[in-house]
């Protein structure tokens, strides 16, 4: 299932993805690094072999309209998710760093069905 262009631009500029970031208010810097999150852990999941409705790909595409609309930079947003995951996998370990991984994928690809509502 592919977002289409048109949607998620409308999504963007209409309501500023709010089902992606269950918080109140939340700045476009935050969205920003929600969904550069989400792309990094859908990312790892699809990578291991989970089946999940939304990809990566969906969530890189958001991440960049958002470059767009607000003019951050996607990429240091993908560095930064990236950075934060790798933090958690020392400290946590690898197996249970996954596991957060694949549940916050999982999260990520609920917080996309309610977008495409």
């Amino acid at each position: 299932m592919r977002l289409s262009k048109t949607i998620t631009i409308g999504l963007i500029a209409a309501v500023g993805i709010p089902a992606v970031l269950a918080a109140k208010d939340p700045s476009p810097k935050k969205m920003m690094e929600m969904v550069a999150d989400c792309a990094y852990v859908v990312g790892v999941a699809e990578g291991n072999g989970a089946k999940l409705n939304y990809t990566s790909a969906d969530w890189l595409t958001i991440a960049r309209l958002m470059e767009q609309k607000f003019g951050f930079n996607s990429d240091e947003a993908m560095k930064l998710a990236r950075a934060k995951r790798e933090r958690q996998a020392r400290v946590m370990g690898a197996d249970e760093a996954y596991q957060s991984m694949l549940r916050t994928a999982k999260s990520c690809d609920r917080e996309m069905a309610v977008i495409q509502s």
